[in-house]
């Protein structure tokens, strides 16, 4: 049984358990704990998701298995356990055991930023923000009372979650995928499962709610569009790091091209596992970093280890024969969540060097979202969060201070707060107004132009 557990140093390492007893006597174990279930109820779907996936076969006596082996093994280290580090857990989705990172205080933060990754990623993409934001307090109080009214206190919760068929969230066997998508439809359930049933369960009280933030790059920033479009009680805020405009080019399904077909996973085989190879993961990631040097050997493990997975080349045939989302389309996601204005803080932290979402779209989506704040970091590629952490982290907590905490009464809290800094760490820091700046973002600017002006020549008409 692999365990993710953090070290006192707050490294995360992976850990292979044996369990010296017999399944039945871990099973006896679990039928003594029944009583325990209660607090592992974020295992359980709610009657609003029930009807999403079908009924879960995850036994309870195995619900209780997994939560006794967390917590015997968070309570041998000394700070596993604790808000300081980061924990690793898993919950139940659809059959599939789901994978999820979180640091800091989940009862105390007022604002909670659930970190959404990319396409063949995972949690560890984002490890590099939980460690910085994860239970950040800024205001520079000594003071250890745990007064829960404490407005001068700025305290996160940073998490991020793997979506089903990547990272380390997978079906334990076949039949549970039978009648599963993995497509941005399913995703986007996921998630919104994810903020109400985990983020949320054991969140602040109504004295001062709870804000969530919703922080996706490439698949993820698209993905936390389409949340915010389509659940707009649960979200308050998104920050886009080189979000992809495009998933999904099927309006349906193609009946024979599906993950149940066995003639398909065969010829698949061999382009999938080039698709995988190391030096071809390399070779990708070389494409979009702008700076090779940030690309360590540990993410290229990271990366390629999830698809030794026996259900992996099946996830990756319906991932990219899934249909697109079936609710919006890119551009309306856009337009729910410009026409949002104020109820939703928008942010864009864009890489200028990437060759996949070039500025371009940051551009175009800037001039759609007025009211978004639209940063870009250089020489910076496709995925910021890990090629620039410094400059992403305090981009982000710069945002959550003046979205959510300079509302506050305390003059000096209001003070405390100071303009970004030009650079760090090399990387410069530019706040963009989304005006065209070379022949490329003008032509789809006047091309944004026109088909303004003809559309409400036509609304007139």
């Amino acid at each position: 049984i692999h365990l993710c557990i953090a070290s006192p140093q707050s490294d995360l390492y992976s850990a292979e358990t044996m369990a010296s007893s017999s399944l039945s006597s871990l099973l006896i174990k679990a039928d003594e704990r029944v009583s325990s279930l209660s607090s592992c109820s974020s295992r359980r779907h709610s009657g609003r998701f029930a009807g999403v996936c079908g009924p879960t076969r995850r036994s309870a006596a195995l619900n209780t298995i997994c939560c006794t082996l967390s917590n015997n093994v968070a309570s041998s280290s000394s700070s596993s356990s604790s808000s300081s580090s980061i924990e690793g857990d898993y919950y139940e989705f659809c059959n599939h055991a789901c994978y999820y990172e979180s640091k800091g205080d989940r009862e105390r933060a007022r604002v909670h930023v659930v970190f959404l990754h990319g396409f063949g990623t995972g949690t560890f993409h984002y490890r590099k923000q939980l460690e910085t934001l994860g239970g950040r307090i800024d205001d520079d109080d000594d003071d250890d009372d745990d007064d829960d009214d404490d407005d001068g206190s700025m305290m996160m919760c940073a998490w991020s979650m793997d979506i089903c068929g990547q990272g380390k969230s997978w079906p334990r066997k076949k039949e549970d995928i039978a009648e599963f998508e993995y497509s941005m439809d399913t995703w986007a359930k996921q998630v919104e499962f994810f903020v109400r049933e985990i983020v949320l369960r054991g969140a602040r009280k109504e004295d001062k709610p709870t804000k969530v933030v919703l922080a996706g790059n490439s698949l993820g920033g698209k993905l936390a569009l389409y949340v915010s479009a389509t659940c707009d009680d649960a979200v308050d805020g998104i920050m886009l790091l080189n979000a992809t405009p495009f998933w999904g080019f099927l309006k349906k399904r193609i009946g024979f091209l599906n993950k149940e077909n066995d003639v398909l996973v065969r010829l698949t085989q061999p382009y999938w596992d080039t698709f995988r190879s190391k030096e071809n993961v390399r070779r990708l990631l070389n494409m979009v970093y702008a700076d090779e040097t940030k690309i360590e050997e540990s993410l290229i493990d990271d990366i390629i280890e999830p698809t030794e997975n026996e259900f992996a080349i099946r996830a990756f045939i319906s991932t990219f024969t899934s249909p697109k989302a079936s609710k919006m389309s890119y551009d309306e996601m856009l337009e729910t969540i410009r026409d949002r204005n104020e109820s939703l803080r928008v942010g864009l932290v864009y890489g200028r060097e990437d060759p996949w979402v070039v500025p371009l779209w940051g551009q175009r989506l800037k001039r759609v979202i007025k009211n978004a704040t639209y940063y870009e970091l250089s020489p910076v590629g496709h995925c910021p969060n890990d090629e620039a952490p410094e400059a992403v982290n305090i981009v982000i907590e710069s945002l959550v201070r003046d979205w959510f905490f300079n509302d506050s009464d305390d003059d000096a809290f209001k003070a405390s707060s100071v303009p970004l800094p030009k650079s760090i760490q090399g990387v410069s820091i530019e706040l963009v107004d989304g005006s065209p700046r070379n022949a490329f973002e003008k032509m789809d600017y006047w091309k944004d132009q026109f088909f303004v002006r003809k559309t409400n020549i036509k609304s007139d008409a």
